[in-house]
Order: C-alpha cells, then sequence, then structure tokens
C-alpha cells in the first residue's frame, strides 16, 4: 500500500465510531429503541484490531517491547476511564439505599478500579445479583477484554501469519457459538457468569480487525477511493444498531459478518474531504462518551422524571448533555495526563541527576 494511504486518517471510520457510541448511549438509556446497540462493541472490536495492527505492528516488529507498548495503551485509556468512573461513583452513592450494594463491594470496586482492573463481585454479591465486572462504569468491561487482547498482540498476535490469525478467529468463532447456545445470548462478557463468552468475543473480532489490516495493507486487496457512497456504510452501521429486534438472529450475523465488512468498506471508501473534519471529531468523542455516559443514566432519569416530554426528545437531550460533558471530560483527560507525563519526566530527571552526582 502507497505511504500516503498507510497514514490515511479513515475519517468514515472514525464516523462510524462515534456513532456506534452514541448508539450505545441510547441502549443504556432508552433500551426499547436500540435494543440491539450491544452488538456496537463487536464492531468496536473488529475496529480496535485493525487500528492497533496498524498502529502498531511494525512498532512492535521493530523492536517497541511489550511493556512500552501497554503503557501506551493505559496512557491512552485510563484517565477516561478514571473520570468516568468516578462519575459512576457519584451516582452510585446518590441511589445507595436502592442500589443492593454493600461497603465490602464497594470497597472492592473502588481497589479494583484504581487498578482498571475487574472488581471481585461475585465474590461480595449473592448468587441472585448480577456480578459486574465493573460496577462503577459498566462499559469499561469492553476496555479489560480489549486490553488483554492487546497484551496477547504483542506478545503473540503481531508475529503470526494471516492463515494463523484466520484459524484463531475461526477457534473463537466456535467458542463464541458455543457460549451463546449455553447463554442464549450474545449480549456476554460484561459480567462473571459470562466471561467465557466475552474471551470469544474480543479474539474473534479483534483477530479479524487485524486480517482486515493484512488484506488492506500486505496483500494489497483494494484501495482507498473518495467518494459520497462512504456514507452508504457509516448510514449502514448506524441504521442496524437502531434496528427494533433484539433477536439472535440479527445479532449473530452483525458480529460475524456484517461489521467485518462494515470495518472494510470503511477502509476502502473515504468520505469527501468537506466532512472529514466532522467525521473526526465523532470519532474522538467517541471513546469519552463510551466511558461518562453510563454514570448518568439514573440521575438524568431521576431529575426528569416528573418533566412531560416525548421519548425522543428525552432521548436528544441526553445525548446533547452527555456530548458536553464527554468533551469536558476530554479534555479533562488530556491535562491529567499531560500532568502525569510532565511529572514522570520530572522524576526521571531527578533520577539521573542524582546517579550522575
Amino acid at each position: 500500500m502507497p505511504a500516503d494511504e498507510t497514514r490515511h486518517r479513515y475519517a468514515s471510520l472514525d464516523a462510524m465510531r462515534g456513532l456506534a457510541a452514541f448508539a450505545v448511549v441510547v441502549y443504556h438509556l432508552q433500551r426499547p429503541y436500540a435494543p440491539s446497540a450491544y452488538v456496537a462493541v463487536d464492531f468496536f472490536f473488529v475496529l480496535s484490531g485493525f487500528v492497533i495492527a496498524r498502529a502498531y505492528g511494525e512498532k512492535l516488529a521493530s523492536g517497541m517491547t511489550v511493556l512500552a507498548f501497554m503503557k501506551a495503551r493505559y496512557l491512552r485509556l485510563y484517565p477516561l476511564f478514571l473520570i468516568g468512573s468516578f462519575y459512576g461513583l457519584v451516582q452510585l452513592l446518590s441511589h445507595w439505599p436502592s442500589s443492593g450494594a454493600s461497603r465490602t463491594d464497594l470497597l472492592a470496586s473502588l481497589i479494583s478500579t484504581a487498578f482498571m482492573l475487574p472488581s471481585p463481585s461475585f465474590m461480595t454479591r449473592s448468587a441472585a445479583d448480577l456480578w459486574p465486572l465493573y460496577p462503577l462504569n459498566g462499559p469499561a468491561w469492553s476496555l479489560f477484554w480489549e486490553l488483554l487482547a492487546n497484551l496477547i498482540f504483542a506478545f503473540v498476535l503481531f508475529r503470526l501469519r494471516t492463515r494463523n490469525l484466520a484459524a484463531i478467529a475461526a477457534a473463537s468463532l466456535i467458542m463464541l457459538l458455543c457460549s451463546v447456545f449455553v447463554h442464549k445470548s450474545l449480549d456476554l462478557g460484561w459480567e462473571w457468569r459470562s466471561v467465557d463468552g466475552g474471551l470469544a468475543r474480543v479474539f474473534f473480532s479483534f483477530t479479524i480487525g487485524m486480517i482486515i489490516y493484512r488484506l488492506r495493507s500486505f496483500h494489497g486487496i483494494g484501495r482507498t477511493v473518495t467518494s459520497y457512497f462512504a456514507i452508504l456504510p457509516i448510514a449502514a452501521v448506524f441504521g442496524l444498531l437502531f434496528l427494533p429486534t433484539d433477536s439472535l438472529k440479527f445479532a449473530l450475523p452483525f458480529c460475524i459478518l456484517i461489521s467485518p465488512l462494515i470495518v472494510f468498506a470503511g477502509t476502502m471508501l473515504e468520505i469527501p474531504s468537506r466532512f472529514q473534519r466532522s467525521c473526526i471529531f465523532l470519532g474522538y468523542l467517541s471513546y469519552p462518551i463510551y466511558m461518562c455516559h453510563r454514570g448518568f443514566t439514573e440521575i438524568y432519569g431521576h431529575l426528569l422524571r416528573n418533566v412531560q416530554i416525548s421519548p425522543v426528545a428525552y432521548i436528544l437531550l441526553y445525548i446533547a448533555l452527555i456530548s458536553v460533558i464527554a468533551f469536558l471530560s476530554a479534555q479533562a483527560a488530556t491535562v491529567l495526563m499531560k500532568y502525569v507525563l510532565s511529572w514522570r519526566d520530572a522524576t526521571r530527571k531527578v533520577r539521573a541527576s542524582t546517579a550522575g552526582s
């Protein structure tokens, strides 16, 4: 692939990622209006496999250490994860009597959240309760699986041939189908009871994303064309996530076939330049929206419980509010990351000067 295509931003994929994040917001706020939007996570996993392979495959092959790679991933994800978890904590404390959470459960969640690890909620809650991986910020479950996939990528996956990746994807798909058969759902991986499904979901979709990158870059399949036809896959991913169905007959084909095809189409068709800035901004907002929205859903519902408003207006108002919150949170996360990096650099200089003396 030519160098200019290798550096290409793929604004179409940014737009898809942002719109998919909004679909997840609607799923958590008013589920009947986007009952299958949880499969947006499978789209995110495919996209992550493509982006990580593209951004880090050659760097790892050139000598980048696993530790340096994982530090880069944590620096990218941790600040907004922490901010979103803080919002979730505030929401939990505001609904403490009805939340069902014990002090032990809260303490365990706080400690694990500080290290960006799943909460041992299966040890602190009864068998009749849900055992979420991240009680303070539910959507963070997908980050856990993504970081696990990133770690395996840095150790093994980036070295493998495309046919070996295809074998891993096939094995993961078999495991996923078995998990779906057992749990009777594809909405898996967010609680401890379905970690088998979460593992299968991420490794199937992530390796498929890597294969898409290999096909486009190493095997030279197709080239990126700027065209208004790029609107079609963008509209497809948005429209499909709002289909009024929660049937496995839709969710499984979306995960297995449609999601990879949409990502592949997004690498082939680029939106015209006049729309690219807006698309890139949607991509920029996607992660902060995904991380921050869940901590306000119950608070928002409580504040508007006595307000006469149509469901569509209710949803649109929340999307507008959470977009502002997400943007401000992203700015705060950037400042936090700069502070951490400057503190790290200052500490290194002090150690170096001390060692030199």
